[in-house]
Formats: C-alpha cells, sequence, structure tokens
C-alpha cells in the first residue's frame, strides 16, 4: 500500500512541474478566436513572462490558490502591425483576478474577460 501512495504522490509531483515549466499560447478571448500569436510563460514563481503579438514582456505576479493577481507589465518597444490587438492582450492581462489551470488548458479571468490559453507545442 505505501508503494501505491508513493507512486501517486510521485506522479502528482510531475504533473504539477510540468506545468510549472510550460509555455502557454493564447486561443481565445472573451470566446473569440484570437487572429494573432501571444504566449504566457510562469515558469518563474512570482513572475510571467511571455511574448506578445509584437513585444516581449514580463511581470511580477502573485497566485494563491486560483487567486492571479499581475503587477505592472513591462515590455520592448518595437512597433508593428499588431499594436491594437497587444494592447486590448495587456489591457485584458492587468484585470485578470483568477487563473484555473490544468495539463490542457490555462484559463485567466477577471474584469469581464476570459483568456484561454494552451500549451505550446515543443
Amino acid at each position: 500500500m505505501k508503494v501505491v501512495w508513493m507512486a501517486a504522490l510521485m506522479l502528482a509531483a510531475c504533473v504539477q512541474t510540468g506545468q510549472a515549466g510550460t509555455e502557454w499560447v493564447l486561443a481565445s478571448v472573451d470566446g473569440t478566436a484570437v487572429a494573432y500569436t501571444a504566449t504566457l510563460s510562469l515558469a518563474d514563481p512570482g513572475r510571467v513572462t511571455g511574448q506578445a503579438p509584437c513585444n516581449r514582456y514580463f511581470a511580477e505576479v502573485t497566485r494563491e490558490g486560483e487567486r492571479f493577481q499581475m503587477g505592472l507589465i513591462g515590455a520592448t518597444r518595437m512597433a508593428c502591425l499588431q499594436m491594437q490587438g497587444e494592447a486590448a492582450y495587456f489591457q485584458a492581462l492587468q484585470g485578470i483576478e483568477t487563473a484555473t489551470e490544468t495539463a490542457t488548458v490555462l484559463v485567466l479571468s477577471g474584469a469581464g474577460h476570459e483568456m484561454i490559453f494552451t500549451p505550446a507545442a515543443k
């Protein structure tokens, strides 16, 4: 019986570690598929990084259970055709209040927005 419990605990630890290092790709915002590529990674505790439609970005993040609060977003300053999409992406991220994460989906929601992310292909 101890072997079964130990195996279950080890398997759970592997799943949690894999999610923490996952790079997520934005699939939809408020139920609508996005026409640009944006990523988000929670690999470092207390920090979020990613690629917005134009620029790389980073921010401090506080997570307590499903509670999720992002600090001010810092980003590189390149201009491109997707600046409007990038502004909307950053605005939605700043309003996020909760995060629900499984092995196949990351759902960020708050301030009237729901952002659905799926794991990036490796």
